[in-house]
């Protein structure tokens, strides 16, 4: 009576070990491909460990205008605006103004906010935070610990883009 499938090895080639060779290829082009959509997907991601300026810059260029430029401590500044907002771009805990850790988005105005309008829109706005002292200034700190990718950079951008004008707005008493 035959057996279902047939014999192994005529199935494999007809050599003795054949199921176990084909097995081993299969495996090992099963893992190629594998590896091959890995560092594919890696290399959509673009992850950023630090915030590279000229990087920042042609991110910030597709939200509005934009220009590098050094800060009091000689590391990188970003001035631009957008909606109307003109805003700076700080690059924080930079070693010798390179490989900085992280950013910080900041507009400002010269009227103080009151500690009621602070509060108020630090309780109705996420990302964006009011500070009153000297002026109202309003601040998004980014963090690269760990690196991110390029897309959630352009988001954080987005993000500051659609808060310019509620900050404009909220400044201006509307």
């Amino acid at each position: 009576m035959p057996r279902c499938g047939g014999d192994a090895r005529l199935a494999a080639g007809g050599r003795p070990g054949g199921l176990m060779r084909a097995t081993l290829i299969i495996s090992i082009a099963g893992l190629a491909l594998a590896c091959a959509a890995s560092a594919v997907r890696a290399e959509d991601a673009e992850i950023l460990q630090t915030p590279d300026p000229a990087t920042v810059l042609e991110i910030a260029k597709g939200f509005g205008s934009a220009r590098i430029d050094k800060d009091d401590n000689g590391d990188p500044m970003i001035s631009g605006r957008v909606e109307g907002v003109k805003y700076v771009i700080y690059f924080y805990g930079c070693e010798d103004h390179e490989n900085c850790k992280s950013l910080q988005f900041s507009t400002g105005y010269t009227d103080p906010l009151t500690a009621d309008q602070t509060n108020a829109w630090n309780a109705k706005y996420r990302w964006v935070k009011a500070y009153s002292g000297d002026g109202s200034n309003f601040k998004m700190d980014v963090s690269f610990a760990g690196g991110i990718t390029r897309a959630n950079l352009e988001e954080q951008f987005s993000n500051w883009n659609a808060m310019a004008g509620n900050i404009k707005d909220f400044v201006n008493g509307r």
